[in-house]
């Protein structure tokens, strides 16, 4: 393999032209010349942020390439995930400790073992100790900590948080039993999971409700075609549990209160379902005012602003039928929530 191959997967740029080393690197292979154990000083260990100069002609690395690399205890010297051991001297020289990659020909010596840390050398490997030796280049910088953590500059993906599935489940019930109007459940709105996500999708309002690593979403309809992140798991399940929808008891009566109609917002319209409430006072036709309070009293958490307007749509002697119409304005989980209530109320004699 030749000098210039080593631009990949040995070395490449980071920006421009940043040093990454191959995994498949097999460190400390025989050196030309009388080699002989290396002993690091402590005082090199660490982490070290450097610019590659002075590159030469057939130089693997570009001028201005940086990279991050780790001298680590045992002799380790770790850059872009892949760890090289086993440093040498060649022929006695007291200066310089040398990681060889001999598969690609290139050493990495760093400089002064005798007079503390001054920069690491790149040489052609098979020239070391002849009349071609080839100095490649060199990268200076400095010890910018004393961790010997990690591995250079390799980038790694973090690990997902994992996620309890009984909590995702309560999470979408939750969320479709208070935040109906955003979330309605249906058959349609089955648990998916992509790129990460686990996912709903609610058609009638064309909102996503997902997680992922621990964090909540939405996405779609009023939120627009962007994930936008609501907060942590828990925290969502605290304010959701928090939520009361559930409708007041009403005084013991003679009739069945049947609710079904609408809940806009955004423009989206979503049903609320057949709610049915018994043993309630049948009304009478004139009792608008009594109907009204009973909406109040009913609504009283969904932030009822204006009016309630109620008409009589039909009347018998066993079954009548209210429109009730009113709007409401609520915060809810960090939701801002402008809602217009279309409801019908049909009481029907027992």
């Amino acid at each position: 393999m030749t000098i210039q191959r080593l631009r990949h997967p040995l070395l490449r740029t980071l920006g421009h032209c940043a040093l990454v080393l191959s995994a498949a690197f097999v460190s400390t292979g025989a050196l030309a010349q009388t080699k002989t154990p290396a002993t690091i000083p402590s005082s090199f260990l660490g982490t070290y942020n450097v610019t590659y100069g002075f590159a030469q002609t057939g130089s693997p690395v570009s001028n201005g390439a940086t990279a991050t690399i780790v001298i680590g205890p045992g002799g380790t010297l770790c850059v872009a995930g892949s760890t090289l051991t086993n440093p040498k001297l060649l022929n006695n020289n007291q200066h310089e400790a040398h990681w060889e990659v001999t598969s690609l020909d290139v050493t990495l010596a760093v400089s002064s073992l005798v007079d503390g840390y001054n920069e690491i050398n790149v040489y052609q490997a098979s020239t070391l100790g002849t009349a071609n030796q080839k100095w490649l280049g060199q990268f200076s910088g400095s010890k910018v900590s004393t961790s010997t953590t990690g591995c250079g500059s390799t980038t790694t993906t973090p690990t997902p948080t994992p996620v309890d599935p009984t909590k995702v489940a309560q999470l979408f019930d939750e969320a479709q039993k208070k935040l109906a109007q955003y979330f309605p459940a249906s058959a349609n709105a089955q648990t998916q999971t992509v790129d990460g996500y686990t996912y709903r999708f609610y058609p009638s309002t064309n909102i996503y409700l997902a997680i992922n690593n621990g964090d909540i979403y939405v996405m779609g309809g009023q939120f627009g075609n962007t994930p936008i992140k609501q907060g942590p798991l828990e925290a969502i399940l605290s304010e959701l549990s928090k939520m009361q929808v559930s409708i007041p008891e009403i005084p013991s009566g003679n009739a069945t209160l049947v609710l079904t109609g609408t809940v806009g917002a955004m423009g989206i319209n979503t049903s609320i379902g057949s709610i049915t409430i018994d043993n309630i006072p049948m009304p009478g036709e004139n009792d608008v005012d009594k109907v009204r309070d009973q909406v109040r009293e009913q609504y009283k958490d969904s932030g009822i602003t204006g009016n309630i307007n109620v008409t009589l749509i039909s009347s018998s002697s066993s079954r009548i039928v209210f429109n009730i119409k009113f709007n409401g304005s609520v915060t809810q989980s960090g939701f801002t929530i402008t809602q217009n209530y279309d409801i019908t109320y049909t009481y029907t004699k027992k």
